[in-house]
């Protein structure tokens, strides 16, 4: 997946659907780390952004990015974005999806971008 200008791949990644039906995926590549969480896990398209029960977070050293937080500059950038399950295999318990998103800090003043995000052949406990 893109970030910014760079390329960003997971080295560690697991994904849960919790008894409540709320799926999370996380990754991380040592340095970062990347939380979705979704409010259940079936295949469609789930719109990220302020208010929003889809999340998604980016935590790289200190700080924290969310599409929850929009910016404070003017105009007002939003954090958004979308994530889409495209497939679910029960019987092996894999699933695929790609997402994007654009996100802020808790103060909004810094930002951070991803787009062309995906993950293939996901294992996933229940």
């Amino acid at each position: 997946m893109r970030h910014g200008d760079e390329l960003w791949r997971s080295t560690a990644r697991n994904a849960t659907v919790q008894s409540s039906g709320v799926l999370s995926i996380s990754g991380s590549d040592g340095y970062a780390s990347m939380i979705i969480s979704l409010p259940n896990a079936i295949e469609g398209v789930y719109n990220l952004g302020d208010g929003a029960l889809a999340t998604i977070t980016y935590t790289e050293g200190n700080t924290t990015y969310s599409t929850q937080n929009n910016g404070q500059e003017y105009p007002v950038y939003l954090g958004d974005g979308q994530v889409t399950i495209e497939s679910i295999n029960v019987e092996n318990k894999t699933m695929r999806g790609t997402f994007y998103f654009n996100s802020y800090d808790d103060s909004g003043a810094k930002y951070m971008n991803f787009s062309e995000g995906v993950f293939f052949n996901l294992s996933y406990s229940e």
